[in-house]
């Protein structure tokens, strides 16, 4: 059953497209507009635009474009329904009676997902907090330097080293079996039984953007194996694109434009305790692509801080080069004496942290720090060594700035002239620059393709021919205004010629069918097809950008449409000076009389058509 348009339409009043996705993008005003980083491609230069007073977004780069309720859908990977019934409940609106919360494919599955965790993570922090059987717990806590108000602020738990406590607490309150195994807190034992996947373990529940339980990391309290278990994947659970904190740091992030991202649990609830409340974490793995964008949407500068040993030290190569992939700032802040961030903020406090954020290294700096390790005598008779290598990191920055201000460091420390620096430097550049071009296999990440398809048989016409214009420009007025499009079908018989402008030009009949008014918005939501809705989109933002509205003249809309039926016209000649060759060869002289004279029919309409069209500035050469 769909939703009825009466609520869309009461949603859309009340719903902020702005306030939506500042939940995953940092936006900043220009203009009319807001302007951020795209979600759905990597970029360094934002291209992503939200304009509030029209109600949608598009991303000028790859083409994703909709309204707040496609937004989510694609943020969260959700059903028109599921993104509703989100929105609705965050804006304090009832979905409506008639819809019933159990239809196929509706967010039920995922809403009972959601609740087994908030529960589980209630019930694990009920067992630490208040009753006996959860002391192990208790102690572990507050032996690490925690404070019961952080264990409630951050719902810490504990899970009894019993088989079947929580599933049994699950079942009794109506739910499945399958549910239980779906969301990940219970598995089939040996046995062949149902049972608790988290037994004698320290529980940190782990939210997405929006503050809800997802999943869970689990630290063992005895000898078992592994010592740290995560949930497995589930419809609601991705390691990878999550960050541990995300949602109690979002606010200070945003503030301050920084990001700390730390490597535990423990390092991050250790920083909040004392007020630095801009600290995240991975899931226990690298850091991923989908991490670094959901850090370059949210802040500005990331302050990557591992711990202090060999291992953190390789963890924080492999992530700064993520993060730098991803077009984020980087420092890297280093710990002495191998210590943890965990250790190291309990034993000096927030105060000190100003002093050790202001010594980290820039991303450059700390690469060049570090391959001072498989350069030992860098030094010494392995200094030219180090400075052939030192070159080759470089030459993969980006800022011009950087690399003049590293080859000055190399000049001064290793007694080189910087001359020499920059002369090897400009040689690996070049050699970089080549091998670009002769592979240009490398290609950024997108999680939507937005290429329409294209029929074998037609060959894509030129993006800036007349007919294209002409479709594109009409498709614009007909999505503003009811009339025109009504205009172009009395006025047409074939639709348009290009793909995706014919199949958005059906969508639009069709929406008028069931609607006497144009409404933008409410089209938009209306497209199930992502190439079409990024399209849409992108013909109303460029609108928007002209200024164009409902007001036009009928001569503009009548010469597009002429163009149209001389594109037709044109195709007509073309067939039938293809049957006139045919014809000719066969020398059937009555069908070639007939045939000259439809040609010479076609011609004298395509000339006139063609010479009252060129009035047009757009189609002027």
């Amino acid at each position: 059953m769909r939703i009825p348009e009466e609520f869309i339409a009461l949603l859309r009043e009340k719903v902020d497209i702005v306030d939506v996705v500042s939940e995953y993008v940092r936006l900043k005003r220009s203009g009319r507009s807001y302007v951020g980083i795209c979600p759905f491609h990597s970029e360094k230069t934002p291209s992503f635009h939200v304009t509030p007073d029209k109600g949608f977004y598009y991303c000028f780069g790859c083409g994703a474009g909709g309204t707040a309720i496609t937004f989510l859908m694609e943020m969260e990977q959700l059903t028109f329904y599921q993104a509703t019934n989100q929105l609705a409940e965050k804006y304090h609106l009832t979905m409506p009676a008639a819809i019933d919360d159990s239809q196929p494919g509706d967010g039920g599955l995922r809403k009972n997902l959601l609740t087994i965790h908030e529960l589980a993570a209630k019930y694990y922090n009920h067992i630490l907090m208040n009753l006996d059987a959860g002391m192990q717990g208790l102690s572990y806590f507050l032996n690490r330097g925690l404070t019961k108000k952080t264990m409630a602020q951050f719902q810490l738990g504990y899970a009894p080293n019993e088989e079947r406590l929580l599933t049994n607490f699950l079942l009794k309150r109506g739910f499945s079996a399958d549910d239980l195994m779906m969301s990940g807190v219970a598995h089939v034992g040996a046995t062949g039984e149902l049972r608790d996947r988290y037994r004698h373990r320290v529980m940190f529940p782990i939210w997405d953007l929006q503050g809800r339980v997802i999943g869970f990391g689990a630290r063992t309290l005895g000898d078992e194996q592994p010592k740290y278990l995560n949930t497995s994947e589930t419809e609601l659970f991705h390691k990878g694109r999550i960050l541990y904190g995300i949602a109690k740091a979002r606010q200070k992030i945003r503030q301050t434009g920084q990001i700390i991202l730390l490597e535990g649990y423990m390092d991050v609830i250790s920083f909040h305790q004392r007020g630095i409340t801009n600290a995240v974490a991975g899931l226990g793995t690298a850091l991923t692509p989908e991490q670094a964008g959901l850090i370059k949407r949210v802040g500005e500068e990331a302050l990557l801080l591992y711990d202090g040993d060999v291992a953190g030290q390789k963890a924080a190569m492999r992530s700064l080069q993520v993060l730098k992939e991803a077009g984020i700032d980087v420092r890297v802040i280093e710990l002495p004496n191998g210590k943890d961030p965990d250790e190291w903020i309990r034993e000096n406090g927030a105060e000190a942290w100003q002093e050790l954020v202001d010594k980290g290294k820039r991303a450059l700096a700390y690469q060049l720090s570090q391959l001072t390790h498989e350069h030992p005598e860098h030094m010494g008779r392995g200094r030219i060594g180090y400075i052939r290598d030192a070159i080759l990191v470089i030459a993969k920055e980006e800022s011009s700035i950087e690399r003049e201000a590293a080859l000055e460091y190399l000049s001064k420390t290793y007694n080189m002239p910087i001359s020499a620096l920059r002369e090897d430097l400009s040689k690996q550049l070049a050699a970089q620059q080549r091998k670009q071009a002769a592979d240009k296999t490398g290609k950024s990440w997108n999680t939507l393709s937005r290429v329409p398809a294209i029929k074998d048989n037609e060959p894509p016409l030129p993006v800036d021919s007349k007919i294209v214009i002409s479709e594109k420009r009409l498709l614009t007025y007909m999505l503003l205004d009811v009339e025109v499009t009504k205009q172009v079908q009395q006025q047409l018989k074939n639709e348009f010629s290009v793909p995706i402008h014919s199949a958005l030009q059906a969508y639009l009949y069709q929406f008028y069918m069931d609607h006497d008014n144009s409404d933008p918005e409410l089209f938009l939501n209306f497209l199930d097809d992502p190439n079409l809705l990024g399209f849409a989109t992108g013909l109303l933002q460029a609108a928007s950008d002209e200024g164009m509205d409902t007001r036009h003249s009928q001569q503009e809309i009548h010469d597009y449409i002429q163009c149209l039926i001389g594109g037709e016209i044109e195709k007509s000649m073309q067939e039938v000076v293809g049957k006139l060759k045919m014809a000719t060869e066969r020398g059937e002289v009555e069908e070639m009389r007939q045939l000259g004279n439809q040609l010479l029919t076609l011609r004298t309409k395509w000339s006139e058509i063609n010479r009252h069209v060129v009035r047009l500035g757009i189609f002027q050469e």
